[in-house]
């Protein structure tokens, strides 16, 4: 008969040693150094160069009075390349009333950028430079994060140069009623300004986003951040790249219908998405679309949440004869655009 002090040893060598064979749950041992390699040499500084920043323009007169150089004023952000032939993409808002747009690249280099185009509403720019890379960058998909997922922000934060943050992913698909045709990836990540257009990395080095911005809570708590997919990133800068926007826009505002909306309604369910604004002359008004109409399905596809219709939105192409299934009070209704 084996005594317990034996049975406690043998126990405590088994499980020692399927401890050491354990795969580790959180970050590498060596970090992320591994996965930066991957994804640092395609990360840029972007630079918004104005003569001088309008609200500082007294002051830049100073200086030059008393014999300082004044250097023109530099709205900083971040970017990353997307192809081998030198496109990269930004915020647009770094880029946008400015006199020339520069680039920092990972050697130092710094070059001149052409904006081939910008989307103001969605902020998203494609710049091009005349350095091709020598391989394309490490793009991933942002569809295999879950929350829990490690990513990695690179990025300029107050012009320190190719500063890295970690963090994980708090949640996919997240929409908010002020952009309507847009979703984010939610991670605890901190940016700062400058940090505006960078990669948002995963753990393997790939670019699954781009960072955008923080949300910060009410009384200055720490809030939340967002980053772009990697596919509406690439979608928006393909159609930059061909000359414009192709794709209708609703003019509606809408969001996930709350519990204290689904139980007033007398549905019982938050399936839809519930419309907060309607824009005057808009698609949507031409619909007749109207505030706190919930609308649960889109040419046949289903709505189930705010995400949903913004997804099938950056999908949608061809306005006539577009349907929208939507509940007004205790009624369903089917709204056609003709």
């Amino acid at each position: 008969m084996t005594r317990p002090a034996t049975v406690f040893a043998a126990l405590t060598l088994a499980l020692a040693a399927g401890c050491a064979q354990m795969p580790e749950a959180g970050a590498p041992r060596e970090g992320f150094v591994t996965a930066l390699a991957r994804a640092l040499p395609f990360a840029v500084g972007v630079y918004g160069v104005a003569r001088a920043e309008p609200a500082a323009e007294g002051g830049a007169q100073a200086e030059a009075e008393r014999g300082e150089t004044v250097l023109p004023y530099a709205r900083v952000g971040a970017g990353f390349m997307i192809d081998a032939a030198g496109h990269l993409v930004t915020a647009a808002h770094v880029v946008t009333d400015t006199d020339e747009v520069l680039v920092k690249l990972a050697d130092q280099r710094v070059l001149r950028a052409s904006v081939v185009g910008a989307d103001a509403e969605l902020d998203v720019a494609l710049l091009r430079i005349a350095s091709p890379g020598p391989v394309a960058p490490p793009l991933g998909r942002s569809s295999h994060l879950r929350p829990g997922h490690w990513v990695l922000s690179v990025g300029e934060p107050y012009g320190l140069n190719r500063s890295v943050a970690a963090g994980i992913v708090g949640g996919t698909d997240r929409h908010f009623s002020d952009d309507p045709e847009l979703l984010y990836l939610q991670t605890d990540i901190a940016l700062n300004p400058g940090n505006s257009g960078g990669p948002l990395v995963d753990a393997r080095g790939e670019i699954v986003g781009m960072n955008m911005r923080t949300v910060v809570g009410a009384y200055g708590t720490p809030g939340v951040s967002l980053s772009l997919p990697i596919e509406v990133v690439l979608a928006i800068a393909e159609e930059l790249r061909a000359g414009g926007i192709a794709r209708p826009r609703l003019g509606a505002e809408f969001d996930d219908v709350s519990p204290q909306l689904a139980l007033a309604s007398g549905r019982g369910t938050t399936q839809g998405a519930v419309v907060t604004t309607v824009r005057r002359a808009s698609l949507a008004e031409r619909m007749g679309l109207r505030p706190d109409d919930v609308i649960v399905a889109m040419n046949d596809r289903p709505i189930g949440s705010s995400a949903d219709l913004a997804r099938s939105l950056l999908g949608w192409r061809q306005p006539a004869g577009t349907k929208l299934v939507i509940w007004r009070g205790a009624s369903v209704l089917t709204l056609k655009l003709d």
